[in-house]
């Protein structure tokens, strides 16, 4: 991935990411419905299934919504974290 911004682990294992992905990537998952390969992707990753590549989830409006993103699911995070 071109410019990692977010990586978090799940509870199953898989990553969850936010980041720039390549031309590659986008052609790979047959993205077209979120426009082209430019801006920021969430998508999930299995680090046990490399090969399974990616799947993308959404894709950010913007740099500032990406970032959005990331700080509402920290903040959820640290909620569920004091809740437990």
């Amino acid at each position: 991935m071109k410019h990692l911004l977010f990586s978090a682990e799940l509870s199953d294992g898989r990553q969850i990411c936010v980041s720039q992905i390549s031309l590659d990537t986008f052609e790979a998952n047959s993205a077209y419905a979120l426009g082209d390969d430019t801006g920021y992707f969430i998508y999930e990753f299995d680090g046990h299934r490399p090969s399974s590549g990616i799947e993308i989830l959404a894709k950010a409006a913007s740099f500032d919504a990406a970032v959005r993103l990331v700080d509402i699911y920290s903040m959820t995070n640290r909620v569920e974290a004091k809740a437990g």
